[in-house]
């Protein structure tokens, strides 16, 4: 699992640098301060090295099970926006 875990923390924290450089993160009241680029970088440093543990398991059905489960959760969460935008566009 130390794989695992160094590989998350590098591709969460990765990620969450590019979605700020690339202005996707909203920083409100206290974390205002973390909008420049050295600023975050330094909040996010002590985090490259603490040790994260992940905790993962196979799925009990397998991955049909999984991929069953995905297909209801993405088809609900599609259903939900396109209702929510037929009555945004209805008012």
């Amino acid at each position: 699992m130390r794989v695992l875990s160094r590989l998350f923390r590098r591709l969460f924290l990765t990620r969450l640098a590019d979605a700020h450089a690339a202005g996707r993160l909203v920083l409100f009241r206290e974390l205002e301060g973390l909008r420049g680029r050295e600023a975050f970088a330094a909040h996010l440093a002590p985090l490259k090295k603490k040790k994260w543990f992940v905790y993962a398991k196979s799925p009990f059905a397998g991955p049909e099970a999984v991929l069953a489960y995905l297909t209801r959760y993405t088809h609900r969460v599609a259903i939900q926006t396109a209702a929510w935008s037929a009555s945004t566009s209805a008012a």
